[in-house]
């Protein structure tokens, strides 16, 4: 039986990943899981302001976002996953993917002014993101990875 696909949409704040990532996932009709929908959700559900959150916040997002592409993935759905890449935190858990499917990168990159405008045009006071996700900046969470699985750099 042939492996699903994992394909990754990573970028930095305002880099286009989340479009991207939802025209993939309907143009190929794959799941799409985002991490920062799962933090809105589980933000959501506490009632809480980002500030008031536990420090352990972010890991549990992401171990909830990681155990879904897993159930996925282990039951040979072949999924779309988007989020701000963290190589510290990716590459230890992709390792655990590699061997039950195909996985792919898309990273979206933009220039400084681009990626900034973006985020303006979405709202740098948008008091909703700002609740679910603190007040981040265009530099915030993205690290670059230090990739070894297939992948493609779109610039735009």
């Amino acid at each position: 039986m042939p492996k699903p696909y994992l394909i990754i949409i990573a970028g930095r704040i305002g880099s286009g990943k989340t479009t991207l990532a939802k025209n993939i996932s309907n143009d190929f009709y794959m799941p799409l899981i985002s991490r920062d929908q799962i933090k809105e959700g589980y933000v959501h559900t506490l009632g809480r302001n980002h500030s008031e959150l536990p420090q352990e916040t972010n890991e549990i997002v992401s171990d909830i976002f990681f155990d879904t592409l897993k159930l996925l993935l282990a039951n040979n759905v072949s999924v779309v996953a988007e989020a701000a890449f963290r190589h510290g935190v990716w590459a230890a858990k992709l390792e655990g993917f590699k061997d039950n499917a195909q996985i792919h990168f898309l990273i979206c990159k933009v220039d400084d002014k681009t990626a900034f405008d973006r985020y303006i045009k979405r709202g740098l006071n948008d008091t909703f993101r700002e609740y679910f996700h603190g007040n981040k900046s265009v530099e915030d969470v993205y690290e670059n990875p230090a990739l070894i699985y297939p992948h493609t750099i779109l610039t735009h």
